[in-house]
């Protein structure tokens, strides 16, 4: 049973501190890294340059015409794209416009753009709902707590003498707070 706690405090410790590496070892994985990295991206440029050799092999079995459809229908490809991207700008702009006048942070916009504005538009609702549904509970809770009390003089301590002595605003603390001692101390009994 004690070599098992004997065996975790020696691992725990071991985690604790910081592995340290000699220079061969550092290079060799700075190496290993850096292979690694130059692979990915000669695959990357390989996988690129296969598309373009496929793409124009396309073009060259194509007649003239067929060439004319096909960049006609890949620029057209790019014009919608590039429109998407547009509207998708202006509607985070618009966005920002509407949270902000809501009284709802500008950073919050990737939270609620969307290609649609009626989309867009639930989905401000829904946010703008949930983010003053938090608020208000977090209020009532902070309401909901006890006020803390000012330095009033302690209750068992209190004489008539520094009972009259206290502020009219301290004496209705102590009514308010202890009405038995200020009935007490107030000759009201």
């Amino acid at each position: 049973m004690e070599d098992n706690i004997t065996t975790t405090t020696e691992q725990t410790t071991e985690e604790a501190t910081p592995k340290t590496y000699s220079q061969e070892e550092f290079e060799a994985a700075l190496q290993s890294e850096t292979d690694r990295r130059v692979t990915a991206a000669l695959k990357k440029a390989e996988r690129k340059k296969e598309a373009e050799i496929a793409e124009a092999t396309k073009l060259a079995k194509m007649n003239d015409e067929q060439r004319y459809q096909h960049e006609l229908e890949k620029r057209e490809q790019a014009l919608v794209e590039k429109e998407k991207a547009l509207a998708l700008a202006e509607n985070k702009a618009e966005a920002s416009k509407v949270l902000s006048s809501r009284g709802i942070s500008a950073d919050l916009v990737e939270l609620v753009v969307s290609d649609d504005a009626d989309t867009m538009l639930s989905n401000i609702n829904l946010l703008e709902k949930a983010f003053k549904n938090s608020v208000k509970a977090e209020v009532e809770k902070r309401l909901a707590s006890k006020t803390p009390q000012k330095n009033l003089p302690l209750d068992n301590n209190l004489t008539r003498e520094g009972f009259h002595k206290m502020s009219l605003t301290q004496q209705a603390e102590l009514f308010r707070n202890n009405p038995d001692v200020y009935k007490k101390l107030s000759g009201m009994d």
